[in-house]
């Protein structure tokens, strides 16, 4: 037979069995009657199969043919023995007397056939009797080898053989469940017809809350998904139609709570109406009146979608504003702070339409408008204020250039102010919300003759009402404010920090940003006047000026003494008026102040002749002084004393203060004490005291100054003046004459310091020489020899027209410098000490002979491309680059003609030593073309010019520091 899932086989019928049995009947009889037609067995075997056995003990033939002892057992006496279960045989398993003839009568079975249950069958393929009688295979097993097995096209899964293509338990492996709403499709769980996996599960996109129309569409708070949309159920609601204006009241006593609003951390129960806006426009909803802290919530009507919400609005109630469109419909909730209830007061009015401006303001000042925002419509959103505020807009034209003032002073509730530029969505000047902790507002702006501008009244958090707005052009007090009279000493005190007041007047020191106080005071007397911020909250700048506020400076002063106030010292004449002018350092420097004026009876200037008398020593003291110059040199603030000398002669005089008790400064002025200052001396050779070298003609009178080096340095002091009769000053300079080479030696020592150089540092004696030059060359003067570390300077003709400097040359401690001369022109030589070193010199004098000098420069030609080689080792330094100013090295001078119009390439790129490259017109004192140091690489150096045909130009080869050494320059067009 064949059964669904099972693989046929092949089974004998009823009439093959009988048709076998008879054969086998038919041949028993032959042998009974002597007709052996097969193999004759010895006594005690029996034929089985053509096989003569011995069914006593063969284990397959136990007892009878076939007979088959189970795994384990063994056959005795022609019994299966032992464990397990035999299969046939005399004494076997149960049914083995039913399976096989057991000799005695028992059915017969063709060969591969065994009898069970009264039929033959093969144990090996027979499902019912799978490997032994009565072992039947589950339906869905197929019986293979005597073994039940699933089917090719079946797994074994949990003790059955299941379609793991199909079924839900064992879907694509065993053990591989479908859920509930799954189907196994060709081994994989798919979701039922209707359903959509989303993230692994299956779920219905028409009903599902989180995946509503689509997968992770998750439908919010107090919404259901319906055919795949979040609607909101909102229970109970009274719908109160389209009326506006309309008051509805009602309470939140035991009502229910369907949503929970944003605004509302904790809420409490809610009652629900449904508006529809009769026309588009803006609408303000409020609880005002109500008797509980309530909140307030607008909602669409189809997703419950929150469009306001508001919990406090200047107090208790909420309130809301929104624009609708004809005919749209909300939800208003009303519900309370923090599970507050009770009765409540619903209010619903229409909003004026958004204008802005909403007026204008007439440009006469001051102005002042008054309005009420309640009701309007939120036109603008301020920079410094909330959303979702009425608010009302004035535009206004400034009628001059000017500071204006905008203030909402006297408005019932808390204001926001905002200026715009030009229109109301113009750029913001100023907004302003509480200002000098008021509700109010107020903004400050510069504006130009005819500036438009929109000032915006808005208000914080909602909150509206009755407003004003006031406009007003600043006026800046008048200058002087106040007036001092001719009293001394006196003190006052004020405030600079008034509201709107800002600097009107710069200083002339320090910045002077704050806002500042004025004050005129006129002299009473010629004296000394002091002025001082003294005791003042804040940093000061103190400024004086001579009759107006718009006067001269005569005295400024930032901080003094450290201190952050300020001090300025003046001599006034009798009736002379000025303007002090108390000053803020910065714009935020302003508050409490205290100026201070007193008058210092002023001595004589100069207090004392010294007439012409030289050598003469004066002493005295500074004690009890009063400070009323300044010197050039040191620091101010000391007292001094004052002395007159007279010349008798032309010459060289020395001043000096050397034996004075206290740290001096010494300063001459030219005939009076308001004169140009000759020259200034903090500490000479080393010492705390001073020493000047003045060169005077013959009755030039001087004003000597003894001061002290700072305001508190003072005490007895000792003044000498004498004239210096040794040679080797300016106006005595020794005359080398013209010749050269030359060598010349001497002592700095005991010198005077006629000359201050303008290389190293120096305070030492120095002795000066002349040199005039008998042709036009370059001259070349050193110290080399000398026993001290020298300074050499050039003056041309005087001491008062320096041309070149130089401390240390070629890295020791003398001084070497080359000078380009003409003919007949005089150099003064001054050979000085670095710092206050003095002693035995040597000075030479050569002119150099070789070419490649400022005045002896090579000429190249106009060779292009050109290229040429040399040493700026043993060559005079002439000139100083402008790219490295320190550099003493020698150079090598060249003149070149550009053959063309173009761009030309200069360099030295191919130099052994760190080059530095100049090029000029005019010589090497004509205009610097260019100048570079390191620009080719390796130290080298790079300029590129455009030149045009014809023009000759000076190239000059240098060297970086000291240094010196061969060189190549390289002329190519790019």
């Amino acid at each position: 037979m064949s059964q669904p899932g099972l693989r046929s086989r092949f089974e004998l019928s009823s009439t093959a069995l009988w048709l076998t049995a008879a054969a086998l009947l038919v041949s028993l009889v032959s042998c009974a009657q002597g007709e052996v037609s097969g193999p004759s067995c010895d006594e005690g075997q029996l034929l089985c199969a053509s096989d003569c056995v011995d069914a006593q003990t063969d284990p397959d033939n136990c007892g009878d043919c076939d007979a088959v002892c189970a795994s384990g057992q063994r056959c005795e006496a022609g019994e299966c023995v032992g464990d397990g279960e035999g299969e046939g045989g005399a004494g076997g398993a149960p049914g083995g007397a039913d399976e096989a003839a057991s000799g005695t009568g028992g059915e017969l079975c063709a060969p591969g056939l065994v009898a069970c249950d009264g039929e033959c069958v093969d144990r090996d393929i027979d499902a019912r009797h799978c490997g032994s009688c009565g072992n039947q295979c589950p339906d869905e097993q197929l019986c293979e080898g005597g073994e039940c097995a699933c089917a090719s096209d079946l797994a074994a899964c949990d003790g059955g053989c299941v379609d793991l293509a199909s079924d839900p338990l064992h879907c694509g492996s065993c053990e591989a469940r479908c859920a509930d709403n799954q189907t196994c499709t060709d081994g994989a769980c798919l979701c039922n017809e209707g359903l959509t996996d989303c993230g692994g599960r299956c779920v219905d996109l028409a009903r599902s809350p989180a995946h509503c129309g689509a997968c992770d569409a998750a439908c919010g708070p107090g919404l259901v998904c319906q055919e795949g949309a979040c609607l909101c159920v909102v229970g109970d609601y009274e719908d109160i139609g389209a009326t506006a204006p309309q008051v509805v009241t009602g309470t939140t006593l035991g009502a229910d709570t369907y949503f929970g609003l944003a605004c509302v951390a904790a809420g409490s129960t809610e009652m629900v109406y449904r508006f529809t806006a009769e026309k588009a426009g803006g609408y303000r909803f409020d609880t005002a009146g109500s008797s509980y802290d309530t909140a307030l919530g607008l909602l669409t009507t189809d997703i419950c979608d929150e469009l306001a919400c508001n919990d406090d609005r200047g107090g208790a109630e909420a309130s809301a504003t929104l624009s609708l469109d004809e005919g749209q419909a909300v939800f208003v909730v009303v519900s309370g702070y923090n599970g507050a209830q009770g009765d409540f007061v619903l209010s619903i009015d229409p909003l004026a339409p958004p204008a802005c401006p909403a007026g204008t303001i007439e440009p006469t000042l001051p102005q002042t408008i008054t309005g009420d925002t309640h009701l309007r419509s939120d036109s603008v959103a301020p920079s410094c204020g909330s959303i979702d505020t009425a608010d009302s807009s004035y535009a206004f034209t400034a009628p001059r250039a000017g500071r204006y003032i905008f203030d909402t002073y006297g408005s019932s509730y808390d204001t926001v102010l905002e200026l715009r530029s030009g229109t109301c969505s113009g750029s913001v000047i100023s907004c302003s919300d509480d200002v000098m902790e008021r509700e109010q507002s107020r903004v400050i702006a510069n504006l130009t003759a005819g500036q438009t501008v929109v000032a915006i009244v808005d208000g914080a958090d909602g909150a509206d009402g009755p407003f004003t707005l006031n406009v007003t052009e600043y006026v800046p007090p008048p200058c002087p404010e106040f007036t001092l009279g001719s009293t001394f000493p006196q003190t006052v005190t004020g405030n600079t920090a008034v509201m709107d007041r800002v600097s009107a007047i710069s200083a002339p020191c320090a910045s002077g940003g704050g806002p500042e106080a004025t004050y005129e005071f006129t002299a009473p007397a010629y004296a000394l006047y002091t002025f001082d911020s003294f005791g003042t909250s804040f940093d000061t700048v103190l400024h004086v000026h001579d009759g107006t506020c718009s006067g001269p400076s005569l005295g400024c002063n930032d901080d003094t003494s450290g201190l952050l106030q300020s001090q300025v010292k003046l001599l006034l004449d009798e009736g002379q008026t000025v303007v002090v002018v108390l000053d803020g350092y910065s714009s935020s420097a302003s508050g409490a102040y205290t100026l201070n004026v007193r008058q210092t009876f002023v001595p004589p200037c100069p207090a004392i002749d010294l007439g012409s008398t030289v050598p003469q020593t004066v002493t005295g003291t500074t004690e009890g002084a009063v400070d009323l110059m300044t010197p050039s040199c040191g620091s101010a603030g000391g007292a001094e004393a004052t002395y007159s000398f007279t010349a008798p002669a032309a010459g060289t005089y020395v001043f000096d203060t050397f034996g004075s008790s206290f740290n001096t400064t010494l300063f001459a002025r030219d005939g009076q004490c308001a004169g140009a200052t000759l020259g200034c001396n903090t500490d000479a050779g080393g010492t705390t005291q001073s020493r000047l070298t003045l060169e005077l003609d013959e009755g030039q009178t001087i004003i000597l100054i003894v001061d002290g080096s700072s305001a508190s340095a003072s005490g007895e002091f000792t003044l000498t003046a004498q004239k210096f009769d040794g040679g080797g000053t300016c106006s005595s300079a020794i005359d080398l004459g013209s010749a050269f080479p030359q060598v010349v030696t001497g002592t700095t020592a005991e010198q005077p310091e006629s000359v201050t150089p303008t290389c190293g540092s120096s305070t030492a004696p120095d002795m000066l020489y002349s040199f005039t030059a008998a042709e036009n060359g370059t001259y070349i003067f050193n110290t080399f020899g000398s026993s001290f570390d020298t300074v050499l300077q050039v003056f041309d003709g005087s001491c008062s027209t320096p041309l070149r400097c130089n401390d240390d040359a070629d890295g020791g401690r003398q001084s070497r410098l080359t000078v380009d001369m003409g003919a007949g022109q005089t150099a003064l030589i001054a050979v000085d000490g670095r710092g206050t070193s003095s002693g035995e010199y040597v000075l030479q004098v050569d002119r150099f002979a070789g070419p490649g000098t400022c005045s002896t420069a090579i000429d190249l030609g106009s060779e292009l491309p050109l290229t040429r080689t040399g040493s700026t080792a043993g060559q005079p330094n002439s000139v100083t680059p402008s790219c490295a100013a320190a550099s003493t090295a020698p150079e090598t001078v060249f003149t070149y003609t550009a053959p063309a119009d173009g761009s030309y390439v200069i360099s030295t790129a191919g130099s052994t030593f760190d080059t530095v490259l100049h090029a000029h017109t005019g010589g090497c004192g004509g205009t610097t073309l260019s100048c570079d140091d390191d620009g080719a690489g390796a130290r080298t150096s790079r300029l590129t010019l455009p030149l045009t045909a014809g023009q000759v130009i000076t190239i000059v080869v240098d060297g970086y520091g000291g240094v010196s050494g061969d060189f190549t320059l390289n002329i190519t067009a790019p």
